[in-house]
């Protein structure tokens, strides 16, 4: 025994955990339920997954073993005095458990039913569940498909001459996706390794009216897939396999009827209903699980049906083309309980509005559609005008606009947050949805961010899709992704303890694959934050674990860390320059905490000590003396950033704005002239306000109301 899957990360023995085979049909574990194998309290016991099972398999595998619970198998490791023990099984095929062991006791079967016993074998012929053990050499095999004894002999020497570890090392390679999300922290990666495994268990091959792999529903105990749990379930699959999110995908599409409809359930030997749509979602989902591989002929084979099922989508939302489109039942809302009757409302709206928008990307990324004119152009007009004009009340700043029957209410909740999906949403309307977030801690409707946890599996005060939609709008949305990482830290750390204590206290573990890939996605969003955008800190913290540093070694990081902190006090005494980096990292987390005096400060710095690397610096500062009405220091800075950056927009506005506030009219004019004629089709709204500065400046005023708002625009903090 090679011990393959040691690397793997361990997970506590789970009783009444299911192991199945790869590949198995839905059809056939619904009617032979009995033919796979079920894990019983004791760690190593194993029965049929019978209500009653006959008999037991026992593999004395030491107690105190790291266990590795796959959906088809487990292994058990213990090193006594370097000595290693242990267990490694699979269930290869319905009915078939397949194993071998080190430096234990052979498994054996234990029943008090009557037992034929020979040299190498165990025999039990049970009406119900016959179960052939037959051992050789540290490898056993269990049959239990079969009630004819020289049957099961025969397949059980077939698996004794294979080799069992070149199948561990495929299971293995099965699993090289999930292991990019592991971090060498017990507790997260036991938790991200049974939702993985939860994943795979729920695959379903081909069969009956499902052309392709499939998912099993969560929610219903009829065999079918639930195309409203692809949104979550594609996205974590793109993760681990990428080329199984793209097959499933593809499925659902290929699911769809002449005109586009997608039922919402789907089972593969069973009639269907077409009255309810599916959420917008699929284009959005598509596009995340294309970015994975970029594959060209996904795209050129989704493309069609996804247009096909968009288009039906619309007419189904609006029927009259009125161009107000409306949920047609609570089924398919976002948040069920709001639901009436011809009731228009921002999410229906926004979720429409970023379909045909992921549409248009994804056709522009595919060379043979590319050249084709922007799809559903009109209806995208539309929805784009009722966002923007309907359901926005100004009074509030705040997407609570609704409409009942072309009656104007007043709808708050989730879907007032909904907006944030769209990249394209206006900056000062975005701005503050998310102060307002950022002030309160609470999303609409009340939930906070900052300390809501899920109690319980079945605790729905949040369901998993509005809190999916929520880490999307905020990665779309949050420029810092401060917010993102508050919810993403405060929701994992809640599984984590859910995952722990129902270990502890109750040894099972009730977790179905839409939750899963839940937490799996959250994990990822996790990781990001730390890995993939360059955190420094997460890194040296994964790579200490990884080689397992022991206190000398923290001891050893410690006094270089205040090695590092002298030299800076050092160059402090002796009025030495820090280095650029160190004034650079210090003045952008100042100035995104809004600390003006300690941003200022390291602006200042950097233009003294580092003139032709202080563009930036230069930017800051200006913005803040001009914001601290020191105009005089402002007009300088502006001055120069113009030189070295003429097409810049931000310094193009500040500079003109400083000198209408200076009263120097015609050199602000100048300023504004020349950012309206570049920019006016890129930035029409900010164009338009500062063509209203312009007029003001006309009439001589200096100082335009307000004006303080025009830092809610990005560019004026970027150099271009």
């Amino acid at each position: 025994m090679n011990s393959i899957f040691r690397p793997y990360p361990s997970h506590p023995w789970i009783a009444d955990w299911t192991f199945e085979p790869r590949g198995c049909n839905a059809s056939f574990r619904e009617n032979s339920p009995g033919l796979f194998f079920q894990a019983r309290e004791t760690v190593g016991r194993i029965a049929p997954s019978m209500a009653e099972p006959a008999w037991i398999l026992q593999v004395p595998v030491p107690q105190n073993s790291g266990i590795t619970v796959l959906f088809n198998g487990f292994c058990a490791y213990f090193t006594r005095r370097k000595e290693l023990l242990g267990a490694e099984t699979i269930v290869p095929e319905p009915g078939v458990l397949w194993g071998q062991t080190a430096g234990i006791p052979n498994a054996i079967l234990a029943t008090d039913q009557p037992m034929e016993e020979a040299e190498g074998y165990q025999w039990i012929d049970h009406d119900d569940c016959p179960a052939l053990l037959a051992s050789r050499g540290g490898t056993f095999c269990l049959v239990t498909k079969t009630h004819l004894k020289s049957e099961a002999i025969r397949i059980a020497e077939g698996y004794l001459e294979k080799n069992l570890d070149r199948v561990m090392e495929q299971e293995l390679a099965y699993r090289k996706g999930a292991s990019n999300l592991f971090e060498d922290m017990a507790h997260h990666d036991s938790l991200a390794v049974i939702c993985a495994e939860s994943m795979m268990k729920a695959l379903r091959p081909p069969e009956g009216g499902i052309p392709l792999s499939w998912c099993q529903s969560s929610t219903s105990g009829t065999v079918g897939l639930d195309i409203n749990e692809l949104f979550p379930l594609a996205q974590a699959w793109k993760l681990i396999d990428p080329e199984m999110a793209e097959e499933l995908v593809t499925c659902a599409l290929k699911l769809q009827n002449n005109a586009g409809a997608i039922p919402i359930f789907y089972s593969p030997h069973a009639t269907h209903s077409l009255m309810e749509a599916p959420k917008p979602l699929m284009a959005k989902t598509i596009e995340s699980v294309w970015e994975a591989r970029r594959d060209e002929a996904f795209l050129t084979t989704v493309l069609p049906l996804l247009r096909r099922h968009i288009q039906w989508m619309l007419h189904h939302f609006d029927p009259k083309r009125k161009g107000i489109h409306c949920w047609k039942n609570s089924a398919e809302c976002v948040v069920p309980a709001l639901y009436e009757t011809d009731l228009a409302t921002v999410d229906l709206t926004v979720l429409l509005l970023t379909e045909i928008d992921a549409l248009n990307r994804l056709r522009r990324n595919c060379p043979i559609y590319q050249d084709d004119p922007e799809t559903f152009e009109e209806e995208r007009t539309q929805l784009e005008h009722n966002l923007n004009e309907m359901f926005w009340n100004e009074p509030e700043s705040a997407f609570t606009k609704a409409y009942l029957r072309d009656n104007e209410t007043t709808l708050r909740g989730f879907p007032a947050f909904m907006p944030l999906l769209w990249h394209g949403l206006p900056v000062l309307r975005k701005n503050a949805m998310l102060d307002r977030v950022h002030e309160s801690g609470t999303l609409p409707g009340g939930l906070s961010v900052l300390s809501w946890r899920k109690s319980a599996m079945d605790d729905d005060s949040f369901p998993i899709l509005q809190q999916l939609l929520t880490f999307h709008a905020l990665k779309q949305s949050d420029p810092h992704g401060t917010l993102m990482y508050d919810f993403s830290r405060i929701t994992l750390q809640g599984f984590v303890e859910w995952h722990t204590l129902s270990l502890e206290e109750d040894k099972r573990l009730q977790i179905n694959p839409v939750m899963a890939a839940f937490i799996m996605n959250v994990q990822a969003i996790r990781q990001y934050r730390y890995h993939a955008k360059g955190g420094f800190t997460g890194y040296m913290f994964k790579l200490m674990r990884k080689a397992k540093a022991d206190r000398f070694d923290l001891a050893v990081i410690a006094a270089t860390i205040f090695t590092v902190f002298s030299v800076h006090t050092v160059y402090t005494i002796l009025q030495a320059p820090p280095p650029l980096q160190m004034l650079e990292a210090q003045m952008n987390a100042a100035y995104a905490n809004k600390d003006a005096g300690q941003t200022l400060r390291n602006c200042m710095q950097i233009i003294r000590h580092y003139p032709h690397d202080a563009a930036t610096a230069r930017l800051l500062a200006g913005n803040i003396s001009l914001l601290q009405n020191n105009l005089p220091q402002a007009g300088t800075l502006f001055e120069d950033i113009r030189k070295d950056y003429p097409d810049s927009p931000g310094p193009m506005i500040a500079l003109g704005l400083t000198y209408q506030l200076l009263g120097r009219f015609e050199e602000a004019e100048s300023n504004y002239h020349e950012f309206c004629y570049i920019f006016d089709e890129i930035f029409p709204e900010l164009t338009g306000r500062i063509n209203h500065f312009r007029q003001l400046m006309q009439e001589g005023f200096k100082s335009p109301p307000k004006w303080q708002e025009i830092y809610r625009y990005q560019l004026m903090h970027e150099l271009e």
